[in-house]
């Protein structure tokens, strides 16, 4: 292989062995969401309906 070669794929491995390390040591912080009482999920008995692209 050639030299140049060689240092791109050393690159290469060092940021997948950073993005690894990051994965792990990295926590998303937490999301608090407000939902508002008087909000509804509506659900519907069934599969999927052939109309329901068309309702919104």
């Amino acid at each position: 292989m050639k030299k140049s070669n060689m240092i791109e794929i050393m690159i290469y491995v060092v940021f997948i062995v950073l993005g690894i390390i990051a994965l792990f040591f990295f926590q998303p912080k937490e999301i608090e969401f407000k939902i508002p009482r008087q909000f509804e999920i509506n659900q519907q008995q069934g599969g999927i309906q052939s109309d329901t692209l068309l309702d919104q």
